[in-house]
């Protein structure tokens, strides 16, 4: 199941305009290369952890490779990794340094089919526990020893 708590949020380029209410996903914790391989394990899975956390590693540090040769690398259902870059303007074609203009390289990720619509099929709740812990916050924030729920 899915937790979400709700914020009021503004559209950056148009602060002018009012606040609207959206769902915010709330995750329970980071679950490590380890713990996923114990839970694909506890499922049924024929390799070991130790396998699983070694060809993981090993499909990172690939992935980052050709990713800095230039290459896009699709993972089947997992999807598609892409380089782009991160660049301050030049004034003219002649003036641009790569080492000066190209601020970082990112990765992007196409999802691939798995990947396309989480929504079907999950169960959304919302954390309550979450609204209640703001109304405090807000509550100790302004002075007062009580607060409607």
């Amino acid at each position: 199941m899915l937790k979400y708590s709700l914020v009021m949020r503004g559209e950056p380029m148009h602060p002018e305009r009012p606040k609207k209410v959206y769902a915010s996903a709330q995750c329970i914790q980071t679950l490590s290369l380890e713990e996923l391989a114990r839970h694909i394990q506890s499922h049924g899975c024929v390799y070991s952890t130790a396998d699983f956390v070694a060809v993981a590693k090993m499909l990172a540090e690939a992935t980052a490779r050709m990713l800095q040769d230039g290459y896009r690398v699709e993972l089947d259902e997992l999807g598609t990794f892409y380089p782009t870059l991160g660049c301050e303007g030049a004034e003219s074609r002649e003036a641009f340094q790569p080492g000066k203009h190209i601020k970082e390289v990112r990765v992007n990720w196409k999802p691939g089919k798995r990947f396309k619509n989480l929504r079907e099929g999950i169960q959304l709740e919302e954390n309550m526990a979450r609204r209640t812990e703001q109304k405090l916050l807000s509550a100790e924030r302004k002075g007062k020893s009580k607060m409607e729920l």
